[in-house]
């Protein structure tokens, strides 16, 4: 039987997934990360995009996975299975984040870093959405 571990996704308004895994592969802040059961102990700063499972996704836009014995806690700043997403609201999210980056106003590295989430977020979305 294969090794198993708990992944758990956390947001500031409550649990959105918590399930037995045998891989997680996740938008780390600087590139997407691969983690397996026994993985090394690790505090992993994520982007935006899809936390991908066995069976499933769920979507971030920004937070912090600790890898631990047993599993991956994650919180995240915002986080959404499929099934809680609009699409309407995230391609209006996309366009305003690409209106924003595209703008010749100053951009601080905090802003800079939430649009670019909230970017590789919604394009996580409209992908599996069919974009």
């Amino acid at each position: 039987m294969a090794e198993k571990m708990t992944l758990e996704v956390v947001t500031p308004t409550g649990k959105v997934v918590k399930v037995e895994t045998a891989s997680v592969t996740a938008p780390g802040s600087l590139g997407e990360l691969g983690i397996l059961p026994d993985h090394r102990p690790a505090l992993i700063q994520l982007g935006g995009g899809a936390i991908k499972y066995d069976g499933g996704q769920v979507f971030v836009r920004g937070g912090v996975a600790e890898v631990r014995p047993g599993g991956v806690l994650v919180l995240a700043d915002r986080a959404a299975r499929p099934d809680q997403v609009d699409r309407a609201e995230v391609e209006a999210l996309l366009k305003q984040t690409l209106e924003a980056l595209q703008s010749r106003d100053y951009l601080n590295d905090v802003r800079l870093a939430d649009l670019s989430n909230d970017r590789a977020f919604a394009e996580a979305v409209l992908h599996v959405a069919g974009h």
